[in-house]
Parts: structure tokens; sequence; C-alpha cells
């Protein structure tokens, strides 16, 4: 389908065009150097306030895969490729619904809709491998028949590999429960092969435990879906969508959408995924790629419903063959233009030049060079370059992005040491904090720090580092 292809292109030129800005993508190849040096950690090797407790790195073959690309294609191409694997994501639930007779046009304006609420998403982050398993989990079960029982087993190999890939394989279970729920109740074409479409979720859910963590990573992703109390007030992605901001209008549309359509022309299994897609966007932003696709066939479905009917006859294949002509025209102009724009001419430059308005690069840099084995509080979002610059030399954070591993207690710290609150000079002692790394803006920098004693080694309008006075 060409609407497939073009999602993938266009998609692909956004994350190349946004550069290396995502900051857990630095601590993730970080993880994946580690991985490829010496195994699975068990333990945290990053941070100096959870150093040798347990962390369970339930992305850990996504982050050997991105560290192998970046070392073999380059920054730049990294980018291209997960981008292209959202945009993939999209193309497959397309290719999937024109397989169960939906037609392109009904196809295409949920499936266009539902790249827009990728957009703000897509860069170089295991996620985006998520989504795409997701959509292949959608089309295996949109494909499941009672005269072919044995495809339901598909899910077996699919969950081994997801669950080593990254934690949203849970919702991927829930989607298989989902589906034998409506089987059970005799509601999809399963209902004549119960048994083995429950042997298949049974297995799905059994095999998603063959991953270096055993039995216990089964439950450790449920810590990654149900955010922290400090990462509900702290982290955007795991806030509710705020409908004011531009950026989130696409995915109000896909909700109002969904729920107007009231699950015509579609499955009730698919209809409820729908629903529960809404449910799970509105409780935190990171669900939202996820809400498009599952809301993407209920859409679509529900269009072909209210198309007229197919007329009788056939179109004449001179008739056709124009048709087919002015299609690929336009998905080829689509493409071009959307890869002109975007795409930088020197992607992997473009990539790390990006990385400088986001990044304390010059202040990282200065540690590099005067402490290299540096333990540093620095700000929430810029711990993973700080993770990915001064780890090999021995450098080590406060906390990070693996906000699903640090214990409250410690998020709790951090921002009391981030704020100046009373007592913070004694939370930095004992952790051993060497320096701290923060906005200009932020309230430790704009006094409590030197009142206490510390000196300012760097200052510009991004980034201030204080540390022991010389």
């Amino acid at each position: 389908m060409l609407l497939a292809g073009v999602i993938v292109v266009v998609l692909a030129a956004a994350s190349a065009a946004k550069g290396l800005v995502d900051p857990d993508y630095y601590w993730h190849v970080a993880a994946g150097r580690v991985i490829a040096e010496s195994g699975v950690p068990s333990t945290d090797p990053f941070s100096f306030t959870w150093q040798g407790q347990p962390w369970t790195p339930h992305e850990w073959l996504s982050e050997l895969l991105m560290d192998g690309m970046l070392a073999a294609v380059g920054p730049g191409l990294l980018l291209v490729t997960f981008g292209a694997v959202a945009g993939a994501s999209i193309g497959i639930v397309a290719v999937g619904l024109a397989r169960n007779s939906v037609r392109t046009v009904a196809v295409a304006l949920p499936a266009v809709l539902a790249a827009i609420v990728f957009l703000p998403y897509v860069t170089a982050r295991p996620q985006a491998v998520s989504w795409l398993l997701l959509a292949a989990e959608l089309v295996l079960l949109m494909s499941l028949r009672a005269d072919r029982p044995l495809r339901s087993l598909l899910l077996i190999p699919l969950f081994i590999a997801w669950a080593n890939l990254h934690g949203l394989y849970v919702i991927g279970l829930g989607v298989a429960g989902v589906y034998l729920l409506f089987t059970l109740a005799g509601r999809t074409p399963m209902s004549g092969a119960r048994g083995m479409m429950l042997a298949a979720v049974i297995g799905a859910g059994l095999s998603s435990m063959a991953t270096p963590a055993g039995p216990a990573g089964l439950i450790y992703p449920l810590r990654y879906v149900d955010g922290s109390d400090w990462g509900l007030a702290n982290i955007a992605e795991w806030q509710s969508p705020d409908f004011h901001d531009p950026a989130h209008v696409a995915l109000l549309v896909m909700i109002v959408a969904v729920a107007a359509n009231g699950g015509r022309g579609t499955p009730g299994w698919l209809a409820a995924l729908g629903y529960l897609g809404i449910a799970m966007s509105l409780l935190a932003l990171r669900n939202a790629p996820v809400a498009a696709l599952l809301g993407l066939p209920t859409l679509a479905m529900g269009l072909e419903a209210r198309l007229p009917r197919r007329t009788q006859g056939t179109v004449p294949a001179r008739i056709a063959l124009v048709r087919r002509i002015m299609e690929g025209s336009v998905a080829i102009a689509i493409s071009v233009a959307a890869w002109i724009i975007l795409v930088p001419s020197n992607l992997d430059a473009a990539a790390v030049d990006a990385a400088y308005e986001e990044f304390p690069i010059e202040a990282v840099s200065i540690l590099a060079s005067e402490d290299p084995d540096a333990r540093v509080v620095a700000e929430y979002g810029w711990a993973g370059y700080v993770i990915n610059q001064l780890y090999p030399s021995g450098g080590r954070v406060f906390v990070d992005g693996r906000n699903d591993m640090y214990p409250e207690s410690i998020l709790e710290d951090y921002s009391a040491i981030r704020a100046g609150d009373p007592g913070w000079e004694r939370i930095a002692a004992d952790a051993g904090v060497e320096w701290l790394l923060f906005p200009p803006e932020t309230t430790i920098t704009r006094g409590p720090a030197r009142e206490a004693g510390w000196c300012e080694r760097y200052r510009d309008e991004q980034q201030v580092l204080m540390g022991p006075c010389a």
C-alpha cells in the first residue's frame, strides 16, 4: 500500500529532523555499550545513589541494537531507522486492514491522523520497537481463524522477542487477554478453537519470562506502566494531555473520533481496544502512540461501514492503470518533498548539533577534563547525557531517566537539592555529591549553593556548573 510507504518516509524524515534531543537516548546507548562489553547487568552501574542495587534492564536487546547501529551507521541513520520503524507500525496496521477488505479510502484518513499523533514521539528510543510489535500483534489477531488455529501460536515467539526488547510487552499481553476474553465469549473467529487460543495466550505469558531477569521480569514493567507519584508530578510524558497544547490536538481528534464511531463496523474486541487506548492516553501522554494504533482499526472499519457499497463490475484496465500511476506519483512527490524539507544534508553532523541546544555540553566537557569520575547531581533531563559522556571514566549521576528504578525517597532528595529546600546540604553531603549541574533559572543555582560554599565553575544562558572552590 502506497500510503504505508509514505507514512514510513515522513516519520523517518521527522525523526532525522529532530536530531539527538531525546534525553533517554543517551543512557540507552550507554547501557547498550555496557551490555556489549560485559553482558546484561542486574544492578545499577550508572548512579552513585543506587549503584550496585537491583536494576532490571527490560530494554536490553533494543539498547544493544542501538549501540551496534550507532557504531555501524552513525547517529543520523539511527534516527532515520527508528523513525521508519514508527511509521512501519502504522503501515503494518494499514496493510492488515486492507487484507481484511477495508478500502484504502477508509484507511487513509485514520492512518494519517495516527501518523500526526506519532510525530511528537518519533526518535531513537526503544519504545518504537514496541509500537512495531504491537502493530504486528494486532494484524496477527485480525488474521486468526478457527480453521487455522496453529497460527495463534505465533504469539509465543512474538513475546519472547518483545519481552527482551521493551517493557511495553505488558500492553501486548493485555491486548492478547482482551482477544481471549472475547474468544471465550464466542465473539471472535477463533471461538471455534477456544482451547488453542487459551494455550497461545498462556504460552505468550510464559514466554515473556524468557529474559535475563527470568520470572521477576514479568512484574517489573508494571512499574513502567504505572508511574510513581514523583514521575506523575515531574515528567511531562507521564502526565495527562493538555489539549490547549497544539501538539496534542491530533490526539484529541483521535479520541473524539473513536468515541463518536461507537464501534460501528468493528469487531467487539477491536472496539474495546480502541476505548482502552483512549483511557491509557488520558492517563499518560506516553501512551498516545499506543492509543493511535489501537484506535486506527476501529476508525478505518467505521469509515468502511459508512462508505457507499462497491458497485458491481470492474474498472477498465486503462483507467485502473492511470489511477495507479497518479497515486504512485502523488506518493513519490510527498515522500521526496518530506525528505528534502525535513532531512538535513549532513545527517550525522545535524544530529549532533541539535544536542548543543538541549544539553550542557560545555559543562560536561569541563567535568571530563577536570574530574572525569565526578559524582554529579544533574538536571533530570540532562543526566542521560552526563552518563553517556562520563560513565566510561567513572562519572556517576544522582538520578537519571530510569525513573522506574529509583526509590521515591531518592527522587524526592533530588527534588530537594534542585529546589534548595532546607536540609539540602545534608542530603548532598550524605550522598557524597561533588558537582551540581542545572539550568540558571533553577533555585539551587540562584543563591543557595553559593551561600552554602559552592563555587560557580561555568555559566551561560543554558547551564550552570557548581563544584568545590579551587
